[in-house]
């Protein structure tokens, strides 16, 4: 006795449509994936769904002919290995969607059951989860949405088979399903307990936008000065800063060799200060830069406690990990500040430090402007009065400055930006005497009024100078703010120097609230749900009430929220009109077996309605055709959709008009 392998049925005679939703669905998780996989991901994709969308009617031949199946192997091997090699360019997460492409492109390539459809449906939807994990930004969104409802959409054609419903109905039952997930997912999103980290985003290296960096070079401001992304937002709690106040530290630069200016590292503790004037507290959303340094403003009065940072000798915050991803923290400065104590004697070796042989004009130059006074304050407003009075200009496109920067600038170019002036200042501070070192950071920001926020770009990119006077302590020199005040100016109003995007925008009001208010938007998505941690779960128990501490609390809200979900659900899933049709089909096929119980046996418990039918038809045949139609029709009705009124009250009628006809007596009987 030979015996056969039942397979499951294959989408051969399905609908177009259900093949169409899911090979749409697959391009759909590879177009949303094409930002970081190898780019020759997509057309390998879309040309196998091509070829599939025209040979799916041809069922595949069992036996396959061995040098395809030799083909086939190789082609895996092949480009698993490309897109394993794609790993240097953008990590881990690309490598593995291109990983994900691929496999899903061969899987395609072979597809002949229901269940090879299903694997390419799940690939697509990890191909989702992959792009969500990459980028978060607000606009992706609804690209998300729509490609989730075509993979539920996708799921449902599946589930159908080859009785698959029209698009549309497919379509509006996963809409009512995505709707009916909604709210638990938005609990989930709320309750669920998060880990420290980027637990729902993978940070990709070569994404971060470059800030300020490790040193200062002639050019390396300007090419910050160039880009409008956005630095950092700040929202204060209490009344801005003056304009002349917005100034946010970033990296400090002590060492120099006569063209660039580098960080030093330096384990004595900072001078004590004393605090005094208005103290600003305020929130920082600082965006990624790649680099160590949390931007505050000057200056702050000690490191945010949401996560490890310290302060160095230099009042820089400092982070053991590089800012990769989206960092909120709190501060309190006081721009007013003076130190309590003398400079120590390693930082002021440090802060007077001059290359040999470097820049002799320059250093010429010093002596003869330090032997005019007798103070070290009066030699600061020495070198300024010289900047103001020198011919300067301000530009962001100084001609190109030799080894010996310092001179070029003061006695060939004269031409420069923030950060030729702030090293030449600090070069002839030094020079005469006095410890000076350059500070890199930002100035001003742009006030958005739907978001409560101000915001500093790339652009206002900014480098001033620090000297220690005796009896005040660090002292913030700017020496741009002598050279051109009116380029100082526009970039504490938020404004670009050199008139770029912003200044043009500022004339034409209503393109700028339209652009401030999708900023407020993106904003409020990145603080508010990219950005959502611990820390604001526990703000969220301490304003219902709970107690910002108890975190046990967030599990028996969550528990509370699930209960009241499936209660919703069921209720929503209750038989509303149903049961009074149903007992009247029920009273029906009561009333079909009654005309049957005194010829032949009643139906069994463990017996369907067709099973009755087939048996009763064995026994008298007579009565088989008319009992199966009517035994199809009230299986179609109580299991099928739901049935209407008037198909219940047809059935009836139906029943009520058979008669069994009785059995035939024989001749002579």
């Amino acid at each position: 006795m030979s015996s056969a392998v039942v397979s499951e049925p294959g989408l051969d005679r399905a609908p177009a449509h259900t093949v169409g939703l899911v090979l749409a669905a697959l391009l759909g998780a590879v177009a949303l994936n094409l930002h970081h996989t190898a780019v020759w991901c997509a057309p390998l994709a879309l040309g196998v769904a091509v070829w599939r969308a025209r040979t799916w009617r041809a069922r595949p031949q069992p036996p396959r002919r061995l040098a395809w199946r030799m083909l086939r192997n190789v082609l895996v091997v092949v480009l698993t290995i490309a897109a394993l090699l794609d790993f240097h360019s953008g990590g881990s997460l690309g490598a593995a969607a291109s990983l994900l492409v691929v496999m899903a492109a061969l899987k395609l390539s072979e597809t002949s059951e229901r269940r090879d459809w299903m694997i390419v449906l799940g690939a697509a939807l990890f191909l989702l989860l992959a792009a969500c994990l990459d980028a978060q930004a607000l606009w992706r969104v609804p690209l998300y949405a729509a490609e989730l409802w075509l993979l539920c959409s996708g799921l449902y054609a599946l589930g159908a088979g080859n009785e698959a419903p029209s698009p549309r109905v497919l379509l509006l039952y996963a809409g009512r399903s995505l709707a009916a997930a909604l709210p638990l997912a938005l609990l989930l999103f709320l309750c669920f307990p998060r880990l420290p980290g980027a637990f729902w985003a993978v940070p990709q290296p070569g994404d971060a936008v470059t800030g300020l960096g490790n040193d200062l070079s002639p050019g390396s401001i300007s090419q910050l000065i160039a880009s409008s992304d956005p630095a950092l937002r700040v929202r204060f709690d209490g009344p801005l800063p003056p304009t002349s106040e917005r100034y946010w530290r970033g990296p400090v630069m002590h060492f120099f060799d006569g063209f660039s200016w580098h960080r030093a590292r330096l384990y004595d503790p900072a001078p004590p200060l004393q605090f005094s004037g208005t103290p600003y507290r305020y929130e920082v959303t600082l965006e990624p830069n790649q680099q160590y340094n949390l931007i505050a403003l000057e200056l702050p009065q000690k490191p945010p406690v949401e996560f490890p940072a310290f302060e160095t000798f230099d009042y820089q915050l400092v982070t053991p990990i590089p800012l990769l991803r989206t960092m909120n923290y709190q501060l309190v400065s006081y721009p007013q500040h003076h130190s309590l104590g003398p400079l120590p004697p390693a930082q002021r070796q440090l802060d007077l430090q001059l290359p040999l042989k470097r820049n002799p004009r320059s250093v010429q130059l010093a002596h003869q402007l330090r032997a005019r006074v007798t103070t070290d304050a009066a030699y600061v407003t020495e070198v300024l009065d010289y900047l103001r009075h020198g011919g300067f200009q301000y530009t962001l496109d100084p001609p190109e400055l030799g080894p010996d920067s310092i001179d070029d600038l003061l006695f060939r170019t004269r031409q420069g930006f923030c950060g030729h002036y702030a090293s030449a200042f600090a070069m002839l501070m030094r020079a005469g005497g006095v410890p000076a070192r350059v500070v890199t950071g930002y100035l001003g920001g742009e006030w958005n009024r739907f978001g409560d926020y101000l915001l500093v770009r790339q652009s206002s990119a900014h480098a001033w100078t620090e000297v220690w006077l005796d009896g005040r302590g660090w002292v913030r020199v700017d020496p741009t703010a002598v050279v051109s005040p009116a380029s100082l100016t526009q970039q504490l109003d938020g404004l670009a120097p050199a008139g770029g995007v912003e200044t043009r925008l500022a004339n034409a009001s209503w393109i700028l609230s339209t652009v401030q208010a999708w900023q407020a938007v993106n904003a409020w998505w990145q603080d508010r749900v990219v950005s959502y941690n611990y820390t604001h779960q526990l703000g969220l128990l301490d304003r219902l009430g709970l107690g910002s501490e108890q975190w046990h609390a967030l599990a028996w809200l969550l528990a509370a929220g699930v209960g009241v979900w499936l209660a919703l659900i069921a209720w929503a899933q209750r038989p509303r009109g149903v049961r009074a049709r149903t007992d009247a089909l029920a009273r029906a096929w009561r009333m079909l077996e009654r005309k049957l119980e005194h010829s032949i046996a009643a139906r069994a418990q463990y017996e369907g309605p067709i099973a009755f039918a087939e048996r009763v038809g064995r026994l008298r045949p007579e009565l088989g055709p008319g009992l199966r139609a009517l035994a199809r029709r009230y299986a179609r009705l109580r299991y099928g959709p739901a049935a209407s009124s008037l198909d219940v009250q047809r059935f009836r009628r139906a029943v009520r008009l058979w008669r069994p006809r009785s059995r035939r007596r024989s001749p002579g009987a």
